[in-house]
């Protein structure tokens, strides 16, 4: 694979990867170091060049980043604890649908389509240049993670653990993934009838990845639980399985940054009660691309 095509790899995984970290909580990262961390993350380039007159309908957005007191704070559901807990479950995953319809997921799902609305200029080049080719070897490892028969177990064992060991945080946790991937699961498949898109490979509903919704959700509840220590090693794995979707020729690259998008508001929406700081995000141009650059209010 020629530099070219490495270098559009970077490029669309840090894409991935960015927006995530700023959306998540910063609960192991002081104030500085967060700000830091978002002076680092300025200047993410797409490899293809995109149009200016798409640049220029690009609004700059404000959205919040979950805080708590201590790392893994444990906090209590947003719903009600006592008598039935299926139906207090259920409950709460009716609130999550609703938790939808408010300005910080307007500003989270409008940051994913801007930047899937972008980067689908560069769809078939990435598509026939192909950068994530090397990942075919072990993209099976990808196809199975974001796939719900393994996020939906991991999320009611996680539950079931936690709740064994009497460990109120860990149930807590177990129990808002579950909520995010039904969240996630649920926005993604309407999306993808609604919209229709056919599949690089031919076959239908491509947009948005439901693999890369069910990857980012489950990093987001993490992140927001556990903080970095966790949330980073799931972000990378879902940049990882988005990135396997491009490789074996499932999703266009727009697929995948609107489906980490979703899982991201999904994961977001079951944690709302955490709280959160502002992080400001505005596009700019940059040489040969797009630039996203991110900033701690």
């Amino acid at each position: 694979m020629s530099h070219r095509h490495r270098a559009s790899a970077l490029a669309l995984s840090v894409v991935l990867l960015a927006p995530a970290a700023a959306l998540a909580q910063d609960t192991l990262i002081s104030p500085r170091a967060s700000a830091s961390m978002a002076h680092a993350l300025a200047g993410v380039t797409l490899a293809t060049p995109v149009e200016p007159s798409r640049l220029a309908l690009l609004p700059a957005v404000t959205t919040e980043a979950a805080t708590s007191s201590q790392p893994g704070e444990f906090l209590p559901a947003s719903g009600p604890r006592r008598g039935n807990a299926a139906k207090a479950f259920f409950a709460d995953v009716g609130r999550d649908y609703v938790a939808w319809f408010n300005l910080d997921t307007a500003r989270t799902l409008g940051i994913g389509a801007a930047g899937a609305w972008a980067v689908s200029y560069a769809d078939a080049p990435v598509k026939d240049g192909n950068p994530f080719e090397d990942l075919t070897r072990v993209s099976q490892g990808g196809q199975q993670y974001g796939n719900l028969s393994i996020q939906l177990p991991l999320a009611v064992g996680w539950w079931a653990v936690g709740s064994a060991m009497g460990s109120g945080r860990h149930a807590e946790a177990g129990r808002d993934l579950l909520r995010a991937q039904i969240s996630a699961m649920s926005w993604t498949y309407a999306i993808k009838y609604t919209v229709g898109r056919t599949r690089p490979n031919g076959d239908p509903r491509s947009f948005p990845s439901g693999h890369a919704s069910a990857a980012f959700a489950t990093a987001t509840v993490l992140q927001r639980h556990y903080g970095w220590k966790l949330g980073l090693p799931a972000y990378a794995l879902g940049a990882f399985t988005a990135a396997t979707r491009i490789a074996d020729n499932k999703h266009w690259a727009s697929d995948v940054i609107m489906g980490a998008a979703v899982g991201i508001t999904a994961g977001r929406a079951v944690t709302m009660r955490m709280g959160g700081r502002n992080i400001r995000m505005s596009p700019a141009a940059a040489p040969g691309g797009l630039m996203m650059q991110f900033s701690v209010e």
